[in-house]
């Protein structure tokens, strides 16, 4: 019998004892590790990519998506029918914006002085709104005590209540109630120069007089949420010739004696600027 192996065997025998050289582990492990450097790098990248254009597309969606700004100027109504809807509309605004001015009155009562146009952290990141401090006085309780005041008002625990619809913050001749997040609109702004950042104004300090100074106003678009901090104005940035209005012809102000007053796109600007400035001792002539 043979006992010597045969070729195959000898071939197998002679790989399972093959030893590598140092150099050649070397480049083996040179080559891995380059490999290995170059699959993190690319997944780094398309990491920081994707969480770049995710984080840039959260913020811009969650800033749209609080404001609607997509109103147009209306234009007059050229039928009979239309005129009527017209001042239906214009009339049952001017009554939401006297509940507006009881309620002020009502919150001046309780407190003595104005509510704040708006509070703020010391770190500056916005807290609550007037119209929020307001609810009570215009008998929506039911949604005031549902507030987290601890939290601020874009808390996600906040959220669900500033879904809710306060109808006196709507003015019926605009349609958009709702921001694309879900959240309820108001269509009417508080005058900065009156209502201001964590201060609340006495109507002592009105001296210009009270049925000489805009205390809210409506606005004709860009419109946010009724607890939205930021839903202030001055009146002077919102009416003229080029600023699209809440009616076709101008929009409505709510003064600070509660009347309610029209003020037309064309109005002077010396005026409006008087009636926009609780203290200035300006003069608005015949308005």
């Amino acid at each position: 019998m043979n006992s010597q192996p045969d070729s195959e065997t000898r071939t197998l025998a002679a790989s399972n004892n093959f030893t590598p050289t140092a150099s050649t582990l070397v480049l083996i492990l040179a080559g891995c590790l380059f490999s290995l450097i170059l699959l993190l790098f690319l997944f780094q990248n398309i990491l920081q990519g994707k969480f770049h254009q995710s984080s840039n597309g959260t913020q811009a969606d969650k800033i749209d998506a609080r404001v609607v700004t997509t109103r147009t100027q209306p234009s007059a109504p050229k039928t009979s029918l239309g005129r009527i809807f017209l001042a239906t509309d214009r009339s049952n605004s001017k009554k939401h914006l006297n509940q507006i001015g009881l309620a002020m009155y009502n919150y001046h009562g309780t407190h003595r002085v104005l509510p704040p146009g708006r509070t703020e952290t010391k770190s500056g990141h916005p807290y609550h709104s007037w119209q929020t401090y307001l609810l009570p006085y215009l008998y929506r309780g039911d949604i005031y005590y549902q507030l987290d005041f601890k939290k601020p008002w874009d808390d996600p625990r906040n959220y669900k209540v500033f879904q809710q619809e306060v109808p006196e913050y709507l003015n019926p001749v605009i349609k958009e109630k709702l921001a694309p997040d879900g959240t309820a609109l108001s269509h009417y702004v508080g005058n900065i120069l009156v209502l201001k950042e964590n201060e609340s104004l006495p109507f002592n300090q009105i001296t210009d007089g009270m049925d000489n100074t805009i205390f809210a106003i409506g606005r004709g678009n860009n419109f946010h949420n009724w607890g939205d901090p930021t839903s202030l104005a001055d009146p002077q940035t919102l009416i003229g010739p080029d600023r699209v209005s809440a009616f076709p012809d101008g929009t409505q102000a709510l003064m600070s004696s509660g009347a309610v007053r029209f003020i037309s796109k064309n109005i002077d600007p010396a005026i409006l600027k008087a009636l926009s400035t609780p203290d200035s001792n300006d003069s608005i002539g015949d308005f």
